[in-house]
C-alpha cells in the first residue's frame, strides 16, 4: 500500500493506493510546530505502508520533517516528485520545468488522463492559479491570482480599521455571507469572493471564445468550495485531483521493466511454409526441364532460407500434397512419373 500526500501552503491533504484504488482522502491543518505529532496523529493507524510519494509545495523544512518521521516509523524515505518536462502524455510549457509548481503539473497529469480534451484547471489555494492543457497534452501556461485568504489577510494586515479576522467557511456554514453587508466581517468576505469569482468569470468567458466553446473547466483547491456558489454551474468540482496525479506516479514505480524473450532454437522438425530459416537448405530459383532423365546425385548446400519461386514444370504433373516435416532431411518418397525417369538418388541436408 502506497501513502500520497499533497502539502499545500496551509494545508496537508492525503490518500492511500492499494492494488491500484484510492481510499477515501482526509486533510488536516498544516501547523507552523508540531507537525510531526500531526503525522503521528492522522497516520498512526496505517500499516503495510511500502511506499511514500509526495507533492510538496510547502518548502523544505516540512519536507524534511516528513522524511524524518517516515523514516523512523516505516524506514522508508519518501519520493518528492518534480515537475518533468514531459510525461505521462503532457508535455510542459515552461523552458525550466521544474519552475512549474509540481501541485500544477500533477493536476495537468491527471486533467489530461481523465478526458482527452482541452481543460482549464482553476486551483483555489492560498494562491489562485490557472492552468490549461490542450487535448494533444500541451501545456499553454497560466496565470497566478491572489487566493481569498491572502486578499483577506492583506486588507486585515494593511488597514488600521480592519484588524478583525475571520474564518470564511465558518460564516458560510452558518449562512451570515450577504451581498451587502452590514459588518466589517461580512463585507471583507463579500468583497474578497466577488473579486475572485468576478475574475475567475471572466477568465472562463475568455478561454471559452479562445477555444470554440470546446474546453471543459475544472475547480479543486482549499477554497473551491467558497468560490463555486458565485461561479457557473459547469465548472466541475475535483478536490483530489493533485492526489490523482500522483497515483500515476505511484502506479509506474510497481511496473516492471520488460525483458525480450529470447529467440527460440528448433532442434527438430521445419514446417516449411514461405521463407523458413534453417542450418542448410535447398534453393530452388528455376523450373528444370529435363528431356531425357535428371539424375540428382547431392543436395545443393545454402547458407540461409528455402526460397521456392517457381513450381517445377515436368511432362506429366508433380502434386505437392503436403508440407513435410522431417527432424533432420527432406525425404522424397514417391517417384515423379515422366516419359523418361527422373530419379532422386540421395537428399542430404
Amino acid at each position: 500500500m502506497k501513502l500520497l500526500v499533497d502539502i499545500g501552503n496551509s494545508r496537508i491533504k492525503w490518500t492511500t493506493l492499494d492494488s491500484g484504488r484510492f481510499a477515501e482522502s482526509h486533510s488536516f491543518d498544516r501547523k507552523k510546530t508540531g507537525v510531526k505529532t500531526s503525522f503521528t496523529n492522522e497516520w498512526k493507524e496505517l500499516v503495510d505502508i511500502d511506499a511514500i510519494y509526495v507533492s510538496n509545495v510547502g518548502g523544505d523544512k516540512i519536507a524534511e520533517h516528513l522524511t524524518d518521521w517516515s523514516e523512523k516509523k516505516w524506514q522508508l524515505t519518501p519520493k518528492f516528485i518534480t515537475s518533468e518536462q514531459k510525461r505521462f502524455g503532457v508535455t510542459n510549457a515552461y523552458q525550466q520545468a521544474d519552475k512549474l509548481g509540481v501541485d500544477r503539473w500533477l493536476a495537468l497529469i491527471a486533467a489530461r488522463q481523465h478526458a482527452r480534451q482541452a481543460t482549464c484547471i482553476i486551483d483555489c489555494g492560498t494562491a489562485i492559479t490557472i492552468d490549461v492543457v490542450t487535448k494533444y497534452g500541451a501545456h499553454q501556461g497560466g496565470m497566478i491570482l491572489p487566493g481569498i485568504t491572502l486578499m483577506r489577510e492583506a486588507l486585515t494586515s494593511s488597514t488600521s480599521n480592519l484588524t478583525e479576522v475571520i474564518n470564511l467557511t465558518e460564516v458560510i456554514e452558518e449562512n451570515e455571507f450577504k451581498t451587502l453587508a452590514v459588518n466589517t466581517q461580512s463585507a471583507i468576505q463579500a468583497g474578497t469572493l466577488y473579486m475572485v469569482t468576478a475574475s475567475l468569470e471572466r477568465i472562463v468567458d475568455d478561454l471559452n471564445e479562445q477555444f470554440n466553446n470546446r474546453i471543459r473547466f475544472i475547480i479543486t483547491g482549499g477554497d473551491a468550495t467558497l468560490a463555486m456558489p458565485l461561479l457557473p454551474l459547469f465548472i466541475a468540482h475535483y478536490p483530489d485531483i493533485v492526489l490523482k496525479g500522483l497515483g500515476y506516479y505511484a502506479r509506474q514505480g510497481d511496473r516492471q521493466p520488460r525483458v525480450r524473450p529470447k529467440a527460440t532454437e528448433t532442434t527438430k522438425a521445419v514446417e516449411i511454409t514461405k521463407a523458413t530459416e534453417v542450418p542448410e537448405a535447398v534453393e530452388v530459383t528455376k523450373a528444370v526441364e529435363a528431356p531425357e532423365a535428371v539424375e540428382v546425385t547431392k543436395a545443393v548446400e545454402a547458407p540461409e532460407a528455402v526460397e521456392v519461386t517457381k513450381v517445377v514444370e515436368v511432362p506429366e504433373a508433380v502434386e505437392v500434397t503436403k508440407a513435410v516435416e522431417v527432424p533432420e532431411a527432406v525425404e522424397v518418397t514417391k517417384a515423379v512419373e515422366a516419359p523418361k525417369t527422373i530419379e532422386v538418388a540421395e537428399l542430404q541436408k
